[in-house]
């Protein structure tokens, strides 16, 4: 019977500490935003920034944000920028044709820090007419 309790016993115990664990990285897990930091209108050559900060605006350098631009057709692409010691990321705009995109941000976040995702309207506007 003392071997049944002790077994008992140390569930519980692992049990709580799991819980605690849980409870601390909850409560010290960020708030991330992206925030995309381009006027709305680009050329092709330009570059899109983005920059990745949490609610108090510190930045996270060497972090993967994928950015994902599409068209008004649904068609995209997808790249991944990482952000540098400003925690900004840039991709340059190239081939792309005069029209309207949807940017959409993806941070996947990391144990401490919280999945974030943005969506930017954009137009790609060489001026030679839409």
């Amino acid at each position: 019977m003392d071997k049944k309790k002790a077994i008992i016993a140390a569930i519980v115990i692992i049990a709580i500490a799991g819980v605690a664990s849980m409870m601390y990285i909850s409560a010290n897990s960020h708030n991330t935003k992206i925030e995309v930091l381009n006027n709305n209108t680009l050329k092709n050559g330009d570059f899109i920034q983005i920059q990745l900060t949490d609610e108090y605006r510190n930045v996270y350098p060497g972090e993967n944000v994928d950015i994902k631009i599409l068209d008004d057709s649904g068609w995209g692409d997808k790249f991944n920028v990482i952000t540098d010691e400003n925690g900004i990321g840039s991709m340059a705009l190239v081939g792309y044709e005069n029209g309207n995109y949807t940017v959409y941000c993806n941070y996947n976040g990391t144990l401490f820090n919280k999945e974030s995702r943005s969506i930017t309207s954009l137009a790609i506007d060489d001026g030679y007419g839409f």
